[in-house]
Formats: structure tokens, sequence, C-alpha cells
């Protein structure tokens, strides 16, 4: 399908009959959907569709599947210039890579950063990206410019801390901030995302290491009073348990639970390494979470237990944690990871039966985001977020299973055209209302010189250094 089919869906009202399409129930062939005003009108069989809209033309797509678009729960819109600098190192990279990255960040970086990772996020099949950030005004109005230019739908987010972190963070010299200062930032951060299309707000703590009970309940009641999601990072890796259990006498979500921090408006990043009773906190208190697969794999903290997640029927989604922004290789590591870690010394050969990660990715996305109403599913009423996916490829034919498909053998390389709010973002992976090309070009040089000039420090040196190494002895 070539750049100029994505015509199809510029018009205010479109109807569409794909080969297959992923509807909450699973995949339906034979099925039609209907656009109008970037909201879907309708989704039903062919001839149900033709009886009930009978002068609306139906634009066949054969060899073609409608998914819904992929939402990331957990991303650093200013970690976009790093890549593969943290591939190798020791897992604390937040600490010797991000946080002094991140310090190089103006606005007009913090802009085309973000613009940098929206179009990656979209050549991956990413429509929706719920950031985690504490950031002034100034950046926030930079991320929502990159993000109103791209397309993207966006879940924007700034918060506050009052505790240092830990002791042996680089270079840190964190701004510590009081409750009413936070909930100030929290207001004028609501504002400024209320009446942008497609951007929502949410509040954020670090995590226990950077919040007092007093902030992280202030600012999870201030969130949930204003329809604004709480998200905290939580259980990720051993050192935050260790120092969580020494400082406070209590494991991380013991703590952000007595503190008031969990709840249905509360979306816990990781929760990989957790006991019996901290799951049990996280399923009483219907909190979302964000499953990092790629995260476990790269950093080696550890698998957080989505198969028990997802058998629970708790609240979880997927996220990239910045690792990288392909869906389909998010996916994939889901299942992948709890076949390894869990599956394999109980003989689970289903591990999710495909469609758990396929649903976590997108449906369970938009829910722990609080867009669960707006966006994640094919069905009537939802806006119209969704991806035209090039089925007549030798990786995916003969096709017996599409969402065992869609997890193990389909790639970003398969998307035609990648829809948001019903109108076309990008076909073929390429941006279609702005110039890619010479964005790159034009902001390369700033990219490549932030991060020299950034106070990182990388433990494993890169792997050419180990090729070297290697020959020598």
């Amino acid at each position: 399908m070539s750049t100029a089919s994505a015509d199809i869906f510029a018009a205010r009202r479109y109807a569409i009959a794909p080969e297959i399409l992923l509807s909450p129930e699973g995949p339906r062939s034979n099925a039609v959907m209907s656009v109008v005003d970037g909201a879907i009108e309708a989704v039903a069989d062919r001839a149900d569709f033709e009886r009930a809209f009978p002068d609306t033309a139906v634009t066949p797509l054969p060899g073609r599947a409608v998914v819904p678009g992929f939402i990331d729960s957990h991303l650093h819109l200013g970690q976009g210039f790093g890549k593969a600098i943290t591939s190798g190192e020791p897992s604390q990279i937040w600490q010797r890579i991000w946080i002094p990255l991140e310090k190089m960040l103006d606005p007009e970086l913090c802009y085309v950063c973000a613009k940098w990772m929206f179009l990656e996020a979209l050549r991956g099949g990413f429509t929706t990206i719920a950031n985690f950030a504490i950031v002034n005004s100034e950046k926030i109005d930079a991320i929502h410019r990159a993000a109103l230019e791209t397309g993207v739908r966006l879940v924007s987010s700034t918060g506050s801390v009052d505790r240092a972190a830990y002791d042996n963070v680089t270079g840190l010299t964190p701004k510590f901030g009081s409750i009413d200062a936070a909930l100030k930032r929290a207001e004028t951060h609501i504002a400024q995302c209320n009446g942008q299309a497609r951007i929502y707000p949410s509040l954020c703590v670090s995590g226990v290491q950077g919040a007092s009970p007093e902030l992280i309940a202030a600012t999870a009641e201030f969130g949930l009073a204003n329809r604004a999601l709480f998200q905290i990072h939580a259980n990720e890796h051993h050192p935050e348990v260790h120092a969580s259990i020494v400082e406070y006498g209590k494991r991380p979500i013991h703590y952000i639970a007595d503190s008031g921090g969990l709840g249905p408006n509360t979306l816990v990043h990781h929760a990989a390494v957790v006991t019996d009773s901290e799951v049990e906190m996280l399923a009483q208190s219907r909190a979302g979470i964000s499953y990092n697969p790629v995260a476990c794999q790269w950093k080696l903290d550890a698998v957080a237990p989505a198969m028990e997640f997802a058998e629970r029927g708790m609240r979880m989604g997927l996220g990239t944690d910045s690792t990288r922004s392909d869906a389909f290789r998010m996916i994939d590591a889901a299942e992948s990871c709890q076949r390894i870690a869990y599956g394999m010394r109980v003989m689970d050969f289903s591990c999710g039966a495909g469609w758990t990660w396929v649903d976590a990715a997108t449906r369970g996305g938009a829910d722990v985001c609080g867009l669960g109403e707006v966006t994640g599913q094919l069905a009537a009423g939802y806006r119209a977020d969704f991806l035209l996916l090039d089925m007549a490829t030798p990786e995916v034919l003969p096709s017996w299973d599409f969402e065992w498909e869609l997890v193990r053998f389909y790639n970003r390389d398969q998307i035609d055209v990648v829809v948001i709010d019903g109108a076309p973002a990008m076909a073929s992976g390429r941006a279609l209302d702005w110039d890619q090309e010479a964005f790159l070009e034009e902001n390369l040089a700033k990219a490549i010189a932030t991060v020299e000039a950034a106070d990182i420090v990388r433990r494993h040196g890169s792997s050419a250094d180990y090729r070297r190494r290697g020959r020598s002895e």
C-alpha cells in the first residue's frame, strides 16, 4: 500500500472493511468499521452494516488487518538521545546516565527530544504515550508542542519531590518542594493540559525514595479530585526495596499503600520485585500496573509476575520505559519474559495464549492510563486510533492464529498507516504532515552534543571495546 492510500482516512466520514478487524472480543472477518469526526461510529458484520447504513460507501481492504493503536504506558520523554549508551550497563542507569542527560535539557531540547521520541513511537505502532517526568511548565509547553505537531495522544505529567533520592546518585541535587508548592504546580499543569487536543494531565512522584507519605497522599488525592492520573515507580529493583526497608521499615508498595497512594487512580510502574502481600495490596486497591518487559530483559532487575496479574484480573498495561519504541517487539518480550521466568518451571505452554499481551498493550494500557473510555479498542464511541497492517507477507502467511501472530511474527515494517483520531498520522513509516528527514538532519548534531556534554558515567563501555579485548586475549 502506497503512502497516497492513506487518503482514504482523510475524509470526515469513511467506512472500511479489512480482512481482519481486532475487536474487544477477538479477531473478526467480514466486519466493517465506520468513522465519523475522529470517532468510531460502528463496528458490525458487513451485511448488518449495509442494512443499518445503506447510503455509506464501504472501502474494502483485502490483505489488510486493522488493530487498535498500541499504548506505551510508561515512557520518559527526556531520554531519547541515550539509546545504546545503556547497553551492557549495570541496572541503575537512571543514576549515572538518565539524570545527567535530563539535566542538560532546556525547553528547546525538551521539544526536540520529545518530538524525536514521538516519531520513533509512531513508527513502532504506538498511538498513545504516557510520559513520566517531573518538569517545569516551560518544558511541559515544549513537550505539548511536540505532541500536537506529531499527532500522538499524550498523558502528560509533572510532579514534585520532598526527600533526597539514594545517597549515591552522582551529581544529583534535588530541588525539594513543600506540599503547597507541589499542589500549585499540579494545578498549573492541569490547566496547561485542559483544552489541548489529545493531551491529558497526570501527576507523579518519583518513588518512595523521593516522596514523604504526606506528598504521596496529597498528590494522589489532588489527582483523583481533578481527574488526573497519579503515577509512581515502585518495586522495580533490589536497591530500591532494600533502601525502603532500611529507611522506612517497609517495602515500597507497603509504604505507598500506608501513605494513601494506592487506588484506581494510581498507575504503579514496574512492580517487579513484589511479595504475595504486595500483589494483594495492588489487587485490592485496583491500582493499575505498567509491566515493562524490555526493561526487565535489559536491566536484569527482575521480571514482574505479569501472568499472575492477568490471571487475577488486575489492571495491567505494557510500557517501554524508554528502551525501544517498537510495540511488536514489546508484546513479544512481554510473553517471552513470562515464559522464561515463570512458564518454563511449571510447564505452562500457553503463557497468556497470545491475546493477553495484545490486550494489555491496547485496552489494558488505555485503562491504566485513565483513558479506558477514550481509546484502546475498536468499538463504537471510542476514538479512532488504529493501525492498518499488511497481512500479505510471508512472515504471517498462511494465517492460523492472528493474535499469536501479532505477538510473535508481525513487525513494524508491516504498518501501512497509523491513524489517530480518525486521521492518518503516518504511512509506510513516514510522517505525513511534517518533514521528518529535515527534522532529524537539523537536530542530530544537537542530540550528539547534548549527550557528549552530559556528566554521564558509563561503566561497561562500548561493544567494540570488548571485541578488541577478546582479540588481544
